[in-house]
């Protein structure tokens, strides 16, 4: 009995699909490892230097508005999100918005940067100065770092998991 060999573009089609299944396989494995590298808890950021520990007495005026000021917090990250989120800042324009966000203005000027001192004053003069320039220039763009300190301030003060950190506050920057 005669075994017949395969011919060579069967080898080679045979060892194509072998080296495509096996490479695709690695790069969905690496692929998966780097989106699990991206969700570490604040506990992990913090104890790898990503966060910094700050004394919360160093922060406000009156010591017992830590709670009240991280639900302020994540109201206006929630309000940036919903703002320029999922790309809605490619069509955003400032002056189109201009009185809600000389509302969202005075708000951080009178509210939450008159509970505020240290570090935690100057990020909410910050993103304040962030859409004072959008305002005065209709730039998208300066509005990008008062959505990333009030990111970065949820995340931090109200323990949120999230897989980007900017480290741009003064009080919880990256060390």
């Amino acid at each position: 009995m005669r075994v017949r060999r395969p011919s060579k573009l069967v080898m080679i089609l045979s060892l194509l699909v072998i080296f495509i299944v096996g490479f695709g396989g690695w790069t969905g494995m690496y692929l998966l490892n780097k989106t699990n590298e991206g969700t570490e808890t604040l506990a992990d950021a913090k104890s790898s230097g990503e966060v910094r520990v700050v004394d919360n007495d160093a922060l406000f005026v009156n010591g017992n508005k830590e709670e009240e000021f991280s639900r302020e917090v994540a109201k206006m990250h929630a309000y940036f999100n919903k703002l320029l989120g999922w790309g809605a800042w490619r069509t955003f324009e400032p002056k189109n918005k201009d009185e809600e966000l000389e509302s969202q203005l005075e708000y951080i000027n009178d509210i939450l940067l008159a509970e505020t001192s240290g570090s935690l004053a100057i990020d909410m003069e910050r993103a304040a100065a962030g859409i004072e320039k959008a305002l005065e220039t209709n730039a998208t763009k300066e509005m990008f770092i008062t959505h990333r300190i009030f990111h970065d301030l949820d995340v931090v003060m109200n323990d949120n998991v999230a897989e980007d950190y900017w480290g741009v506050t003064t009080t919880f920057g990256k060390e």
